[in-house]
Parts: C-alpha cells; structure tokens; sequence
C-alpha cells in the first residue's frame, strides 16, 4: 500500500510541474545561471540583383574609359593633322609695316550716291594685278585724297563707271579703298573679274622706283587680305603690259616685284 501510494505521489508530481515558492519559474524553467543553448546567427546573403548591379556598373565604367581614350586618341590625330596642313601652307612675309586702311567713306564725295559694283563670285581670290596709276605720286593723306578722287572722276567721266582699283597704294605708306575685297575690279581687258584683285601705285614709276614704304605697304596689304580668307595664301603676283604705251612702262616698279616669290610674269592688254 505504501508503495501504491509513493507511485502516484511521483506520477502526480510528472503530471503537474510545481512553481517554486517566490519564483515565477516553473521547474521546467531554466534557472540563473544555467547555459542556454548555442543560438546560430542568421546569415543574411546579399541579393542576387545587388551582384548584377556591381557587374553592370564595372562593364559601364570599363566603356566609358574606353571612348574617352577613343576621343583622346582622336583629338590628337585632329591636332597633328592641322599642323601638319599648317606647315604645307606657304606663310607670307614678316610684315613690320603696319597696315593703314583709308575707307571708301573717307574720300567718298557723293554721300547721296550709292558705291554700287558687281560682287566677287568667289570669297577668296587668286590673283593680284599690280601696276602704276600713271599720275602725279602723293606723299601725305590729304593730297593722295585729291589723287583718288581724281582717279574715280576721271574713270566716272569717261566710262559712267565707279575707280577700278580695289586698292591704292600711296607714298604716305597708307592704303585707299578703291572697289575693296569684295567687288569685281574694273579693268575690262585684264583677265580673272572674279578671281583678281587690282592694286594701283599712285605716280608714275618708269624710270624710278616707288618709295620702299609703297613696297612695305603693298605687302601689308596682300597679308591683310589672306588674314581675312578674301586672298588664298598661295596667290599669284603679276604685272601689265601694254603694248600701245613706251617700252619701259612700270619697269622701275616691277624691277621690285619681280624678286618677289609670287611672281608670276605679266598680263598682256
């Protein structure tokens, strides 16, 4: 009997767990101090997406470094390449003469009347005249003014046209605008309207030659007219003859021009 007794006391105890006294524990609770078991952290694995992002990101970095080197590689092929052109363009002469431009407006008389001359076809010419005006020479502004003036009156008496020359050089080192870059010259019998520019040497240049600042000037000129692109850097230079006039017309002006590189001989009329 006791021991009946003592097996259901044990099965009660199984049965129902007894808290212990001032413990909210129960006896299948772990007490302070015990162990608890090893908890295994978790291992949060980067996305797949965020995997693709890096090898997106490294293929775009690896382009853009390869076009910029593209560019680079091209920029300086452009540069040697403009060098290269730079050095095959004949340079003009080191001008230490400045050019003076004397505008149309400033001997210009008819300010009611309009300057009106048939344009150049082509932007850039080829060609350049140059011959003496067979006139009295000048050597300060106001008289080579008179001296242009002169030259248009006489050409708008005899022709109903406006001066033939696009330039006039005169002994004051200066030069006059005639019919300028853009207008054909008025020389009906010398060839090339649209791809020659005329320049007249104010006097009379048989026997002697023009002051060496008419010389300085015209080369100031020429190198101002290929600075504006109205002049091709490989121009041809000529002179005139003319038959029905003395032997010796112009030689003391083209005894000069003749050493010149872009001489090219002369224009027959």
């Amino acid at each position: 009997m006791y021991s009946s007794a003592r097996t259901a006391a044990i099965s009660s105890s199984l049965k129902s767990p007894v808290s212990r006294k001032g413990s909210n524990l129960s006896e299948y609770d772990l007490e302070s101090g015990e162990r608890t078991p090893l908890l295994i952290p978790r291992v949060r694995f980067a996305p797949e997406t965020d995997e693709r992002s890096r090898q997106l990101q490294a293929v775009q970095t690896t382009a853009f470094l390869a076009i910029l080197t593209l560019l680079l590689f091209l920029l300086f092929g452009i540069i040697i390449a403009v060098y290269l052109l730079l050095l095959q363009v004949p340079s003009p002469w080191p001008v230490s003469h400045p050019f003076y431009l004397v505008e149309r407006n400033v001997w210009w008389e008819e300010t009611t009347a309009k300057f009106e001359l048939s344009p150049l076809e082509k932007h850039a010419t080829q060609n350049v005249i140059i011959l003496h005006t067979r006139s009295e020479p000048c050597h300060d502004q106001a008289t080579c003014i008179q001296l242009v003036q002169k030259l248009q009156n006489d050409a708008w008496n005899q022709n109903g046209s406006h001066i033939p020359y696009n330039f006039l050089i005169g002994g004051d080192g200066k030069t006059y605008e005639g019919r300028g870059w853009k207008s054909q010259h008025g020389f009906l019998s010398f060839p090339g309207l649209n791809d020659t520019i005329v320049v007249g040497m104010i006097g009379t240049f048989n026997d002697q030659r023009p002051d060496l600042v008419m010389y300085a000037e015209t080369k100031a000129l020429l190198t101002e007219s290929i600075r504006r692109f109205s002049l091709v850097p490989s121009y041809r230079l000529y002179g005139v003859i003319d038959n029905s006039i003395l032997d010796n017309d112009a030689a003391g002006l083209y005894a000069e021009l003749k050493e010149w590189r872009h001489w090219k001989g002369f224009v027959t009329v």
